[in-house]
């Protein structure tokens, strides 16, 4: 009994498979017709719209053709000017005659009707064709729709010239059945021309039949909509796909052509399709049912089996083997399901692996380090422990990947991670997060642990590597952040330690602990990199001057450009901080553009005012890599009337040293000017003579630390002298920056630099503010010269 019922099951079981197989089978190839056919009939309808297009120009075109023949025919400009209206009317209906038009009227230069073939009133005809000789008086010509009466008429308008304007002439031929037949002709699609306004629709005129137009009336004006998509439309009991495309109707709105293809027609060759489709069904199911019958008794037992083996497959389990025995198909069957079962198995340990590992260096991923994360984190809240993060990125490694290769440069990361796997514990994580980033999860680790552990680290990395015969040294930087010190989630012990790598980069101090508060000054730094690009267009950017003194004559003969940023919200922001973030983002380019306009400007204005002033401006490491600087700053002194001679140019001895030869080529483009050249914050940097002798630069700035406590005796009274000696002996103008006290200027005095700047003398100032300040300061020292000379001649 049990048999027979499990047979039973069989045989309906595969009856039931094949009905709904054949079922599914004709509704997908009925959804697949309907999808084709409509596919097909939408894209017939688009080609449709391109024809109508066309066709619908290339009318108006031989309209506008035939308009201006009447406008330019001598017989006809000599009726208009005879004034007589009965002539008028005779011509306009001879020509309308020839070129098969059904409407034509006469304006005067004004508009005013003068003369027509319409029977609709004329001063109906006038007000309809208002708009288009407002169309026409603006272009020349004009062609448009317009309704007389019931009609809607393709009018051409023109003028009439001899050789002044005398009238305006139109001809026209009804926008009706006969326009929309004539398309249908063309391509096989119906063409009505309808008005959907207020949720109204009406037809005009249509290709279609009597009763299909009178049902297209009352189709729902949402549904014809010319917005370019194909929609369904039921007229009546018809179907169709439609197009609707706007046309101008001069003096109406609304008015579209709505192309339609019929999917009725379209669908007609399919349904003795589906009928064969639904035979053949019927009989795959009566097949179906005998060979159910004849097979079921033998497919039970190894198909139960079978199906256990599938059941434990599909639960993840695949070490049991599928035994099932005999030399027939079923064995077969169970063979290949064992081997699949098997490849099956290893195939998901591989997808696995690489869905939490990278391919390059074997090492857990992103995902996986994140998930590693979130179990420490689970655990240390339950038993109070904590774990470092560390966020490793290698230093260089583009100019390797620029340099070397792309395939050298794979070969250097997969050592970096065998040499980081090799310098953890077996509780440690190593995994890469991306490009030449790594991150390591240290569990049980103190603040101390990480820091000693991140020292050896790098110096694990520092020994050089061989490969392929190059040997090579790389570097790195190290961002860390602790549970639960610096972070109780996943995201914000990343981000720390993303921002503790940049503090890292930034000092070049190889490790570097996340500080508290500086999730605060990394989002202000972004802010402050977002307003930046904003700032000028705000007005938020402004320009200082500090004056430079002449110690020999005690006057001042330059000003430095200082740039200022006002932050509508947080208030003075200090160059210290913005221009870092300016070179950072790509941004200086604008800002020394800025400075250097605006500064010219100034400079300019205090020229046509009587004071004669050097201007110095600072160029940042970021400028000296723009390769169109030296044309901006030619093109800048030529409109802003300043001699080259007038402006000293002021780059920092650090950002020459990046790349000396280079920075050296780009000073000399900028000398060849007539600028001057300044080496800024000398002492600095790090340069040596032999790189300071091909530098040609005209002036080197003291760097204010040497200056500030400047006192008689001091280290600092030693460099000052060495390099105002040094720069002398070299033919080079020395200027002390950060003068602040009479000693530290008597002092310079003494040893006879040639410039100071500082604020003994003036803070920076406004551009007026400046040129008042250096105007009094003229004034003063021309007083002085005349005490000097006064008291000169009273002692002769």
């Amino acid at each position: 009994m049990k048999r027979s019922s499990f047979q039973a099951r069989i045989v309906a079981l595969m009856i039931a498979v094949v009905v709904v197989a054949q079922l599914v089978t004709f509704g997908v190839v009925q959804v697949a017709t309907g999808r084709g056919v409509s596919e097909a009939l939408g894209e017939e309808l688009h080609v449709g719209q391109r024809v109508w297009t066309r066709f619908y120009e290339r009318r108006g075109e031989q309209l506008l053709e035939n308009a201006a023949v009447l406008a330019d025919d001598f017989g006809f400009k000599a009726a208009v000017a005879s004034g007589d209206p009965p002539t008028m009317r005779s011509a306009l209906a001879n020509h309308s005659s020839r070129v098969g038009a059904q409407a034509s009227l006469l304006l005067s230069p004004e508009g005013d009707w003068m003369a027509g073939l319409s029977d609709a009133d004329a001063s109906l005809q006038q007000a309809a064709m208002r708009p288009l000789l407002r169309q026409a008086e603006a272009e020349g010509y004009a062609v448009g729709v317009i309704r007389l009466g019931d009609r809607l008429v393709r009018m051409a308008l023109v003028p009439v010239l001899a050789p002044e304007l005398i009238a305006w002439v139109a001809i026209g031929i009804d926008f009706g059945d006969e326009f929309a037949t004539d398309f249908r002709g063309v391509t096989g699609l119906d063409a009505s021309f309808v008005t959907a306004n207020a949720g109204v629709t009406q037809v005009h005129a249509s290709s279609l039949g009597g009763a299909a137009r009178v049902a297209l009336q009352t189709a729902p004006a949402e549904q014809l909509g010319p917005d370019g998509r194909v929609r369904k439309l039921s007229v009546g009991t018809a179907h169709y796909l439609s197009l609707a495309q706007p046309l101008t109707m001069t003096g109406s709105d609304g008015l579209m052509v709505l192309l339609q293809g019929s999917l009725d027609e379209a669908m007609a060759p399919y349904e003795t399709l589906k009928y064969r489709i639904l035979a053949l069904s019927a009989l795959a199911a009566v097949l179906a049912l005998l060979v159910a019958s004849l097979l079921g008794r033998n497919l039970s037992r190894p198909i139960g089996q079978l199906a256990s083996a599938a059941r434990r497959v599909q639960a993840g389990d695949y070490s049991h083997p599928v035994e099932v025995r005999g030399g027939d198909e079923i064995a077969d069957l169970a063979a290949a399901f064992g081997s699949m079962q098997g490849e099956i198995g290893a195939r998901e340990q591989r997808i696995l692996h690489q869905a939490h590992h990278d391919a390059l260096t074997g090492l857990p991923n992103r995902a996986h380090a994140r998930h590693r994360m979130e179990q420490a984190l689970q655990r240390c809240s339950l038993d109070g422990g904590s774990f470092a993060v560390l966020i490793l990125d290698l230093e260089r490694f583009k100019e390797i990947n620029d340099t070397l290769g792309h395939a050298f440069a794979d070969n250097v990361l997969a050592e970096v991670a065998a040499r980081l796997q090799l310098e953890v514990s077996d509780n440690a994580l190593v995994a890469r997060l991306g490009g030449d980033q790594f991150m390591l999860l240290l569990e049980e680790a103190t603040q101390r642990d990480a820091l000693q552990r991140c020292n050896v680290l790098l110096a694990h990395l520092r020994r050089p590597l061989d490969l392929r015969g190059t040997r090579l040294t790389i570097d790195a930087s190290i961002g860390v952040a602790l549970y639960p010190d610096h972070g109780a989630d996943v995201e914000t012990l990343l981000r720390r330690a993303d921002i503790a790598l940049d503090d890292a980069k930034a000092v070049h101090s190889g490790t570097a602990l996340y500080r508290p508060g500086r999730d605060e000054m990394h989002l202000r730094q972004l802010t402050l990199m977002g307003d930046l690009r904003l700032g000028i267009e705000r007005g938020e950017l402004s320009l200082r001057f500090q004056p430079k003194m002449d110690i020999a004559t005690a006057r001042v003969v330059h000003v430095e450009a200082l740039l200022r940023w006002t932050h509508a919200r947080l208030g003075s922001i200090g160059p210290d901080e913005f221009i870092p973030l300016a070179e950072h983002s790509g941004f200086i380019h604008e800002l020394t553009r800025y400075v250097l306009d605006h500064a010219l400007l100034c400079n300019s204005r205090w020229r046509r005012q009587g004071v004669d002033l050097g201007l110095a401006v600072n160029l940042s490491a970021m400028d000296l890599l723009d390769a169109d600087l030296p044309d901006y700053l030619r093109e800048c002194l030529d409109r802003h009337e300043v001699p080259a001679s007038k402006v000293i140019l002021e780059v920092t001895e650090s950002a020459i040293m990046r790349d000396v030869d280079y920075a050296i080529r780009m000073l000399q483009r900028l000398r060849a000017i007539g600028v001057r050249l300044a080496i800024d914050d000398f002492g600095t940097g790090y340069s040596s003579l032999a790189q300071l002798k091909r530098m040609p630069v005209d002036e080197i700035k003291i760097d204010k630390s040497f200056v500030m406590q400047l006192v008689e005796g001091s280290d600092d009274a030693v460099i000052v002298r060495s390099t105002i000696e040094l720069g002398h002996n070299m033919g080079l103008t020395v200027i002390a920056e950060g003068v602040e006290t009479e000693p530290a200027m008597a002092l310079l005095r003494q040893y006879r630099c040639d410039m100071a700047q500082g604020f003994l003398f003036s803070p920076p100032l406004g551009a007026e503010e400046m040129l008042a300040w250096c105007r009094n300061d003229l004034t003063l020292a021309e007083a002085n010269d005349l005490d000097r000379a006064a008291t000169g001649g009273s002692q002769g």
